[in-house]
């Protein structure tokens, strides 16, 4: 629910601030464009479809050609139920149990650089974005192993019973393709995309191939607002 606030409100303030903008000038004299693009996705997963939110921002160069800006996304548990179970390192148990079932969340941001063109006699328009980044992702207790027996904080237990190793930051690369389809309200589009992401140097107790986020297709659904586009 904040997510939708945040978006609505950045999507509000463009539309005030595009308004004044076509008002004050032509859009043939505008050199340096600007995008905000909230999205939903979803991740394919190695047994699951996972759910993302996030957006990304910029600027638009070389006459809408080149979108240049700030991408993050990420996977939340409080949309994403799928549970791990994992065995505890030898010797340890929590609540009486040897193995816990677990959750997965990451988030990911970085620098993003899209190449932008329309085919001939289409209004659509086609991107290549392409994200260079990090991620921040990890396993943590769900449900009821959220109570800690002795009252402490959650992450604690977590560090404690995985050695360390319940998240990690690593370096991230990912690009695809997006088609962006144009409404009625010039600048207001929406649309859909295809994303490859790899991970490097990525490694967890629960997870130590680094596989979890690695070498995985994740598409998008999105609307994307900016300054008034030049033909």
């Amino acid at each position: 629910m904040k997510f939708l606030m945040i978006s609505l409100c950045l999507l509000f303030t463009a539309m005030k601030i595009n308004s004044q903008s076509d008002l004050e000038s032509n859009a043939k004299n505008h050199r340096i464009g600007w995008f905000i693009t909230p999205e939903y996705g979803t991740m394919f997963l190695e047994d699951h479809v996972g759910h993302t939110v996030g957006f990304s921002m910029g600027f638009k160069l070389f006459k809408d050609h080149l979108k240049v800006g700030y991408f993050n996304y990420g996977r939340s548990g409080p949309i994403n139920s799928y549970t791990i179970s994992t065995s505890l390192p030898d010797g340890k148990t929590y609540k009486g149990k040897t193995s816990v079932d677990l959750r997965a969340d990451h988030g990911a941001f970085g620098l993003m650089i899209a190449p932008s063109f329309k085919l001939k006699k289409s209004k659509i328009e086609f991107d290549f974005p392409i994200n260079i980044g990090s991620i921040g992702a990890g396993f943590y207790l769900a449900g009821d192993d959220r109570k800690t027996p002795d009252n402490s904080r959650v992450s604690e237990w977590e560090n404690e019973l995985f050695e360390g190793e319940d998240a990690a930051f690593a370096g991230m690369f990912e690009f695809g393709v997006r088609a962006l389809v144009p409404t009625k309200i010039n600048g207001l589009q929406w649309g859909f995309g295809l994303h490859y992401t790899t991970v490097q140097g990525w490694k967890t107790f629960v997870d130590p191939s680094g596989d979890f986020f690695n070498n995985k297709l994740r598409a998008s659904a999105f609307i994307n607002f900016g300054s008034k586009q030049r033909e």
